[in-house]
């Protein structure tokens, strides 16, 4: 252990730290954009400089690449640092003055309009990247070019790398948001969708399932993580300050003796790809009741407000098909739930939106099949929700705004055309494709569309 004096404390240290991390161990904050202590120190942004006193001589240093020694005596907030790190910030908003992260920094610290003239670049050689893709990932698919004024973070040779392996981790550490791991990467980039929002946003690698899963605690997705696929990486095993990262965890199988068995085979929802008449895989804004139900929900994509995937607007109309995937000429049968599940999507979306939020829905026939079932679609008639009988034949798109066009034939034998900026299909249930194996090792009959037959 060693012994330093930070801001007139005395204190013990491990030895072999940097200034940076045992000031950090004391609870005091010190800005910095290069750091990582998942990589090399690099001292680029110098912005966590601090006084520092050893015997008769101070100085100012950048304290993540200090060396932490006995008997220094360092002040964080000094005048001197602070003077110091103003002109750090002022020279660096001048570099990058469209970074969020060091316009958030300048009004931290009082700093105006850069004195300088502005060079508005978007890369500040943090090195961030660079040190990343090197030390973590293994891949030197980014570097440092040039020298002087005109150097920068560029692929090798200044084209699309082969060898990148878009893992995303140079966008992902980069503070100001400039690499783009299409001007990286010649390969095809395949983001990590999260399947808990149907797959409306991504995810990392390692996660949590849901809000409220149980257990409610990250795993590794093996598929994806750079660690098990090319033993690199590691970066997680680094932050983790429970020291709960097991990379040799293998699936267990288990045998139970349990008195009874319940079977619960559920059901699987209809793909809505197979109406290609609808475009749910064409056009953003046509959407399946179960993302939907998503995008209401406050731990879903857009935090519970009705936005559309296109651009994250709000919506002024929405429309929803019912019977996608029921009482057609291959499920001749009626899926049972998706007329009382629309009407409640409709009810809260217009909960969470307001009252200025137009919903159409176009139905075959209302079936309110439950107790005070009725009443709740009479509630939602009340609200201002229409109900349109007849079945679209198909749904157009408006390229320019990406808003999307229903005709139909109405009760009244006539044609209607009307504009929607997001289009709901009430996607009906399919029977799960294991209930053939499950019903013959239990003995169980199925009915014609392979349900239990009861």
């Amino acid at each position: 252990m060693i012994k330093l004096t930070i801001n007139g404390k005395l204190g013990e240290f491990p030895e072999g730290k940097t200034l940076l991390e045992c000031i950090e161990s004391t609870g005091l904050k010190v800005p910095t954009l290069c750091y990582n202590k998942a990589l090399e120190s690099y001292g680029a942004c110098r912005l966590c400089v601090v006084e520092v006193t050893q015997g008769n001589r101070t100085s100012i240093q950048a304290s993540c690449t200090y060396p932490a020694l006995d008997g220094l005596v360092v002040e964080t907030d000094s005048e001197r640092v602070i003077k110091t790190r103003k002109i750090m910030i002022e020279l660096l908003l001048a570099r990058c003055p469209d970074s969020k992260v060091i316009q958030e920094l300048a009004k931290e610290h009082g700093v105006g309009e850069p004195r300088i003239e502005k060079k508005n670049d978007d890369c500040f050689l943090c090195g961030l990247c660079v040190r990343v893709c090197s030390q973590r990932m293994g891949i030197n698919a980014i570097s440092f070019s040039h020298r002087g004024p005109k150097r920068a973070v560029n692929p090798p040779f200044d084209a699309q790398s082969d060898v990148c392996q878009t893992c995303g981790a140079c966008a992902n550490i980069c503070p100001t948001e400039r690499i783009k791991l299409g001007d990286v990467s010649r390969n095809d980039i395949r983001p990590i969708l999260d399947e808990y929002n149907e797959g409306l946003i991504e995810r990392h690698a390692a996660y949590i399932s849901y809000p409220q899963a149980v257990p409610n605690k990250a795993a590794i997705d093996d598929r994806y993580c750079v660690h098990m696929l090319k033993d690199e990486c590691q970066v997680c095993q680094e932050f983790c300050e429970a020291d709960a990262i097991e990379y040799d965890q293998k699936e267990q199988h288990i045998d139970l003796n349990v008195g009874a068995v319940v079977l619960s085979p559920g059901f699987e929802l209809y793909d809505a790809k197979q109406k290609k008449e609808l475009r749910y895989e064409y056009y953003e804004n046509v959407v399946t009741s179960i993302e939907f139900e998503r995008i209401l929900s406050t731990t879903g994509p857009y935090l519970g407000h009705v936005l559309r995937p296109s651009d994250q607007t709000e919506p002024k109309r929405i429309a929803f098909i019912q019977c996608v995937g029921s009482r057609d000429c291959e499920r001749d049968y009626c899926s049972s739930v998706c007329c009382m599940y629309a009407t409640k999507e409709a009810i809260i979306a217009k909960e969470h939106a307001g009252a200025h939020l137009e919903c159409d829905m176009y139905f075959m026939d209302m079936r309110a099949f439950s107790k005070g079932f009725d009443e709740y679609y009479q509630q939602g008639k009340d609200l201002g929700i229409k109900f349109i009988r007849c079945r679209p034949p198909s749904i157009e798109e408006i390229p320019e705004t990406k808003n999307l066009l229903i005709t139909y034939m109405d009760e009244k034998n006539e044609k209607a055309t009307n504009e929607y900026e997001l289009v709901v299909l009430s996607v009906g249930m399919d029977p799960p494709k294991s209930s053939h194996d499950l019903a013959e090792k239990f003995g169980i009959e199925l009915n014609e569309f392979n349900f239990c037959k009861t």
